[in-house]
């Protein structure tokens, strides 16, 4: 194509720059180190102009790098999409990606009335990753619990503010509340939440030894053993709705408000498309209800 360099050099550029190395972006390919490096060198031969640093045996891209990665995420993003559209036929996917307490706790007892309402688009569920991925076209929409703040190409929704507290069994819940402090009480903690327990004894200022306790890998294990009597267990508000309704989880001093919230993100030159503009109303109703 006129006025374009090769293809090949371009995407291999793309993931060693997402990569920010050339071995990592050759075993992503399952191309040797040298076919990176070789691609590379005629692409910046092509360009006139460096777009990687060399230094003490890794590599930085340079000013014109920097420029070239963001017009690859943007292209090759958007040619992933195209592609999977087409390859999709009637059938519309969505790729979410969020934390696995959020689809389980909030998302997945609450899908059926998207379905509902949009029985053509299927949502798939991704890990929870970050801007990077919006922007290279990984995924299509990001939920995030997150403080203020967000670069200018991504449009941000706000779901709900975070409202974070102790939870426990109902067996438990007269010991809690009966505490003027938490140097003794059985503490439960999730790895993907480590700072939850420090963040709330800095907003409701009771003391204790927040480091102690039992550690789950993750907040819906914290919240299962919670529910089952193992301790007390620090988590938003929104993810144990239901629990809280049917009695099997307690908060017996409330809950503060915290200073993120959770959000849904995409990549602004997307956010009026039919799926992601679908699913930003379905999730702000379902917010409310």
């Amino acid at each position: 194509m006129a006025g374009l360099p090769s293809l090949r050099a371009l995407y291999y550029f793309h993931q060693a720059a997402a990569c920010n190395s050339f071995s990592l972006a050759a075993q992503k390919l399952n191309v040797t180190h040298s076919a990176i490096s070789h691609q590379i060198r005629q692409l910046e031969a092509w360009m006139g102009k460096p777009l990687f640093l060399r230094i003490n045996g890794g590599v930085r891209l340079t000013a014109q790098g920097e420029t070239l990665l963001l017009s690859c995420h943007s292209a090759f993003g958007e040619l992933t999409r195209i592609c999977e559209h087409i390859r999709s036929d009637d059938v519309r996917r969505l790729r979410l990606s969020c934390a696995p307490s959020f689809l389980s706790q909030w998302l997945i007892p609450r899908l059926a009335s998207f379905y509902a309402r949009y029985p053509t688009t299927e949502l798939q569920f991704l890990p929870l990753g970050d801007t990077d991925q919006l922007r290279n076209g990984d995924i299509d929409v990001l939920i995030l619990s997150a403080t203020a703040g967000h670069a200018q190409d991504i449009d941000v929704t706000l779901i709900e503010d975070d409202y974070i507290g102790p939870l426990c069994s109902p067996q438990l819940a007269t010991i809690v509340a009966g505490q003027s402090d938490f140097f003794t009480l059985p503490l439960l903690h999730a790895d993907t939440k480590r700072y939850a327990w420090a963040e709330w004894a800095a907003k409701s200022g009771v003391p204790g030894n927040f480091d102690a306790g039992r550690r789950f890998d993750n907040l819906t294990l914290g919240i299962q053993a919670a529910r089952n009597g193992l301790g007390i267990i620090m988590a938003p508000r929104s993810l144990v709705t239901q629990e809280l309704k049917n009695g099997t989880l307690v908060a017996p001093l409330g809950f503060e408000l915290a200073d993120r919230a959770t959000w849904m993100m995409t990549i602004r030159r997307r956010q009026q498309e039919e799926e992601i503009t679908q699913f930003r109303d379905w999730l702000q109703q379902a917010v409310r209800e």
